[in-house]
Formats: C-alpha cells, structure tokens, sequence
C-alpha cells in the first residue's frame, strides 16, 4: 500500500469495522489488520511533521493562519513570497511521501467468503460501505475468488 492509501483507511472509520460474525482465526487477522494500519498512520503522521519542519515549517496551523491572512491582505508581499515557497516544497516533499510504499507488519489475508462477512456486517462505515475498499484490500487483507453464482 502507499501512504497516501494508508491515510486515506485511517481517516475512512477503517478502525470502527467488527468482525463479529468472522470466524475466531479470521477475526484475529482483521484486528492485526486493523492495528498494523493504525501504526502505519502513526508513522505517517510522525513523517508528514518532519517533512513540513525540512520546509522550514514549524507550526502548521500558524502557517496556514498568517499565509491566509497575508493571501487576503496583500500586507506584506516579501513575506508572503517566502511562505508560498515554502508551502510548494513542503507539497514537494508529500507528493513523494504519498507514493512511497507503507510496509503493514504482520498482515494476514483472509479468504473471500470471510471477507465478504466482513462487508456484509460493516454495511457503512462513515457513509461508505467497506466493499468501496475492496479491491484496495485485495492481497492485502483478503484473498481469493468471489463464488460464481
């Protein structure tokens, strides 16, 4: 997976899924599953900091907060100049972040027909349902062939 998908999961309710009607083993895996994308979104959080201080950016609110307010003013061109600057490295620095592959430890697939419980019981999740996510998840948390019908 790439960062950008891992962050997307975390901000997507990825945490809020059940697996109640999973199989013990298979269970076990989603919860896995579920914990390695958490540390992975940690640890995008952690780099997407270092990246905005490597652009010189130390608070971010602040920055956005006066470069908006510089962009309404037009008070101070100089300095509005450096902040966009800035700003397009720091934006640099995340388009390559977001295409860097994020390792997720310990992941185990689950066959199909539980991951097709796991959609079925996680019918939405912040207004998406999970099956959204399932070709994304494909080799990463499921695995298999859908039964042909």
């Amino acid at each position: 997976m790439k960062n950008i998908e891992i962050i997307n999961l975390a901000n997507s309710g990825v945490f809020s899924i059940s697996a109640n009607t999973l199989d013990a083993p298979h269970a076990y895996k989603v919860i896995k599953f579920k914990s390695a994308v958490r540390n992975a979104a940690i640890a995008a959080d952690d780099a997407l900091r270092m990246l905005a201080k490597e652009a010189g950016i130390e608070d971010a609110v602040a920055f956005d907060n006066e470069r908006t307010a510089l962009n309404r003013t037009k008070a101070n061109p100089e300095r509005l100049a450096e902040m966009n600057k800035q700003f397009q490295r720091l934006m640099e620095l995340r388009e390559n972040f977001y295409n860097e592959d994020a390792p997720l430890e310990g992941v185990k697939t689950i066959p199909y027909d539980q991951f097709f419980a796991l959609q079925k019981e996680n019918k939405d999740i912040q207004g998406k349902p999970l099956d959204v996510y399932a070709d994304l998840l494909e080799g990463i948390l499921w695995t298999g062939e859908p039964e042909e019908k």
